[in-house]
Order: structure tokens, then C-alpha cells, then sequence
């Protein structure tokens, strides 16, 4: 009787021991996931944001409200594609153009794309001031594209991104006359039309709501450009997710795509000149593939 008793106390002390044991690296898993910070990283040649420690902020004073998220802006190109190989901890925001080289590379799929205005893409346009223009009567008839070599283009955008999409805009053939030219990087689209207009620069390389932006202010400095030549359409920024994402990375994506549904969540996205997510269509995801 004695030695049942003994040999229950010995198993009770021993169930208590593995039950405490069981219990701490239960806290401990917990705490290294809890500790955990699922992040939104950030790079886009399509824009020259100058103030990237404002633009964290913002975003993950935002974030916090949600959950243990964060927000990693990159203003290079090569340090972004480093840092997140073989990151499954979050999610990527990118340009569409981007988005097209790094799908190649990662395995990553698109979800969301950019909404401005109601519209999920938008067009770039190549404008000049009308005194330098000689003999082009519309935006079609720009035959001596080799009067442009060496001039001076004024853009928002990244001077890779900008050489890319002139290329795609002149075509293969007008390489040589894109490498000849020289980039000038600005903040805004309207900076780099108010470049041109002042004749600190020969071209502007913008979107369509930049130019727009201009008439609705100044319509006299407006006329004084001739567009050039336009892009085709092109999608917005994408947030882009790993192949299988986990639950914590849905729900950081469930965040972003309810941004535009909040007056503070409208105001971050500003910041990237947007106004709100929506879903990929089937005939966007073809336009991304194609592009």
C-alpha cells in the first residue's frame, strides 16, 4: 500500500514537472513569435520620395494599431532585392515595372494593386515647351526623335525606372538616343513640368495627373507644352505577397487593403499618391504579365 502511494506521488511530481516544462517553452515560443514584427517592405522607382523616416512613421504609427506590423521603406533598388530573398515575414509594395523583373526572380505573387481616382493604371506622357517644337502637329507625328539626343529629361522617377519606360515609349530602336539623354531627378510630376516651363530642363516624362495637376493651377503655363508621345497603360503599385503566405501575412494584407476605408488610412496612402487597394482583376493580372 505503501509503495502505491509512493509510486503515485513519484508520477504526480513527475506529470507537475513535464506539465511546468511543457508550460515555459510554450512561453517562449510565444514570446519569440509575439516579438515577431510582419512587415510591409517598401521600394518604388516610380517615385522620389525624399523623406523616407516621416514616411515610417506615419505607417507604423498606423500599423501598430493592428498588430505587431511595421513598415520598411528601401530608396535603392539592389539593397531591397538583397534584403528580401527568401523573406516570407511580410509582404512587398512595389511598382508594377518592378514587380515584372522581381517576379523572375522570387517567388512571389501579385494581389492588390493601387487605385487613384477610381483607376488601377495610368499612362506616362513625354512633354516639351512648345518653343522648342518645330514641325510636330500631333502627339503622333514626332518623327525626328534623334532631334531629342542629349537633352535634358525632368523626372520624378528613378533615373533606371526613367530610362526604362522612355525606351519602352521610343522604342528599342531610339536606345542610343535614351542613354544620351540626361536625367533630372525631382520630388513631384508638377516639378518636373514647372522644370520645363522655367527651361531647366528640355522634357518632362510624367502621368497624366500630373499634367492635369498643371492645368487645374496654371493653365497658361499648361499651353505652353506639347506632349510628345505616351506610354501605354501601366498599373499602379502592387503589393505583391510570398507564394504561401501564412496567416499573419493574410491579415497584414487584409490592413493594407482596408486602408482606403479610413480617413488616417487615406491620408498614409497620399503619401504614395494613391488613394486605395483593390484586388487584381484577371484581365490586370494578363496586363502585368504582358507588360
Amino acid at each position: 500500500m505503501k509503495l502505491n502511494k509512493v509510486i503515485l506521488s513519484r508520477c504526480r511530481q513527475f506529470i507537475a514537472l513535464w506539465t511546468l516544462a511543457g508550460c515555459l517553452l510554450f512561453l517562449v515560443f510565444c514570446t519569440a513569435y509575439a516579438d515577431t514584427k510582419y512587415t510591409i517592405y517598401f521600394y518604388n522607382p516610380e517615385t522620389n520620395i525624399n523623406n523616407f523616416a516621416s514616411l515610417k512613421i506615419e505607417f507604423d504609427r498606423y500599423l501598430s494599431d493592428y498588430g505587431l506590423f511595421k513598415f520598411q521603406p528601401f530608396s535603392d533598388r539592389k539593397t531591397f532585392e538583397k534584403f528580401i530573398a527568401g523573406k516570407n515575414d511580410g509582404v512587398f509594395l512595389l511598382s508594377s515595372w518592378h514587380y515584372q523583373s522581381l517576379v523572375r526572380k522570387l517567388p512571389i505573387e501579385s494581389v492588390l494593386v493601387g487605385v487613384s481616382e477610381g483607376k488601377s493604371m495610368h499612362r506616362k506622357i513625354l512633354s516639351m515647351k512648345e518653343r522648342y517644337i518645330t514641325s510636330i502637329d500631333s502627339l503622333e507625328d514626332i518623327i525626328n526623335i534623334d532631334s531629342l539626343e542629349g537633352k535634358v529629361v525632368a523626372s520624378s522617377g528613378s533615373e533606371d525606372y526613367t530610362r526604362n519606360i522612355l525606351v519602352q515609349m521610343l522604342g528599342e530602336g531610339k536606345k542610343n538616343i535614351v542613354d544620351s539623354l540626361k536625367i533630372l531627378t525631382v520630388p513631384k510630376d508638377i516639378d518636373a513640368l514647372m522644370a520645363v516651363v522655367f527651361e531647366m530642363a528640355n522634357l518632362a516624362l510624367t502621368t497624366e495627373q500630373g499634367l492635369a495637376k498643371l492645368m487645374a493651377i496654371n493653365l497658361k503655363q499648361y499651353r505652353k507644352l506639347r506632349h510628345l508621345v505616351a506610354s501605354k497603360e501601366i498599373l499602379l503599385p502592387i503589393v505583391a505577397t510570398p507564394k504561401q503566405p501564412d496567416e499573419r501575412v493574410n491579415l497584414l494584407l487584409t490592413v493594407i487593403e482596408e486602408m482606403g476605408t479610413s480617413l488616417e488610412g487615406r491620408k498614409k496612402l497620399k503619401m504614395l499618391g494613391i488613394d486605395g487597394w483593390k484586388r487584381l482583376s484577371k484581365a490586370e493580372r494578363i496586363s502585368l504579365e504582358e507588360q
